[in-house]
């Protein structure tokens, strides 16, 4: 067996230990196996190709199998041995230049992300049979925890919460969580993609040009299916999880473009700029991250980066 295969299957039982462990630890030490978990799979696809990400998506698979149970086998390679394969795949396709014939153009990296952003918005549809086709029966163990919480707000100078607001929040909670859960997977994911392309390229075993990611573009019709699935998730039953999921991951990779649009103005103008980005994202949060995911929005459908100076005038 090649070397490549080798490392491959090596790499998915090193990502089986990481999911199996991560599910049977605590929840922080859990949580944090759990971010690292596409780590070595995607190392060995960035690093020999690949068909050896596959092999290592099969043999996590196969290792968790034997671990827990089918069900969390088909679990573990819907959301992390077949993505992997696809990014690397992905990552690796290239055609020649047609300004220059000795060099290659190499898939772009918005479209790798927007791929990664689809897939995310899928997973949790896909997921829907492992859970009992419906994420309601959550709703009873959330309105629970929104309960423990409303208990011990007032020791922190909080009001409590009344059944019907708990209630109301659980469901609440239920409905976002598909694009809740997309929106994490994408974060997990395309943070292990950085960092596997980067320890490969380090290593010098990365097979192509590393991408200028400030540069980072969204497929100019990717906005319209933003609106799409925000009009999917105004809908009832599975259409609903199925909109707020993909809005979910669209959503998110709109945050990145929009944070790849800042770092490009930044390069082109003044670097502190980004110092106010991150600050502001620390301590307006949710507010800041509506700002930029909406200069992500805006980017591919006006040029943004031409119109404030982040690139030079075409020649």
């Amino acid at each position: 067996m090649p070397a490549g295969f080798l490392i491959g299957v090596g790499s998915g039982l090193a990502s089986a230990l990481l999911f199996y462990s991560a599910a049977r630890g605590g929840v922080l030490p859990g949580s944090l196996l759990f971010v690292l978990t596409p780590l070595p799979t995607l190392l060995a696809g960035f690093g020999w190709g690949w068909l050896p990400a596959a092999a290592g998506a099969l043999a996590g698979a196969l290792a968790v199998a034997f671990a827990a149970s089918v069900a969390v086998a088909a679990g573990y390679a819907l959301a992390l041995g077949l993505p992997a394969v696809l990014a690397t795949y992905l990552a690796y396709l290239s055609r020649p230049d047609p300004q220059h014939p000795d060099l290659r153009e190499w898939y772009p990296p918005g479209r790798l992300l927007a791929a990664l952003a689809i897939y995310a918005g899928l997973l949790p549809v896909l997921l829907l049979p492992l859970i009992g086709g419906s994420y309601e029966p959550l709703g009873a163990p959330l309105a629970a925890f929104y309960q423990r919480l409303s208990e011990v707000a007032p020791e922190l100078g909080w009001r409590g919460l009344e059944k019907e607001e708990i209630a109301g929040l659980a469901a609440l909670t239920v409905r976002l969580l598909p694009g809740l859960l997309a929106a994490y997977w994408l974060a997990i994911f395309t943070l292990n993609c950085y960092l596997a392309a980067r320890i490969v390229h380090a290593s010098g075993r990365l097979g192509r040009d590393w991408p200028d990611l400030p540069m980072l573009n969204a497929p100019a019709g990717f906005p319209l299916l933003v609106a799409g699935a925000l009009g999917l998730a105004c809908l009832p039953g599975v259409p609903s999880i199925a909109g707020s999921s993909f809005a979910g991951g669209l959503l998110f990779a709109h945050l990145l473009a929009g944070l790849a649009l800042l770092h490009c103005i930044a390069r082109q103008r003044a670097r502190w700029i980004l110092l106010f980005v991150y600050a502001g994202l620390l301590i307006f949060g949710p507010y800041a991250a509506i700002a930029i995911t909406i200069g992500g929005l805006f980017e591919p459908v006006f040029q943004l980066k031409r119109r404030l100076g982040a690139l030079p005038p075409p020649t």
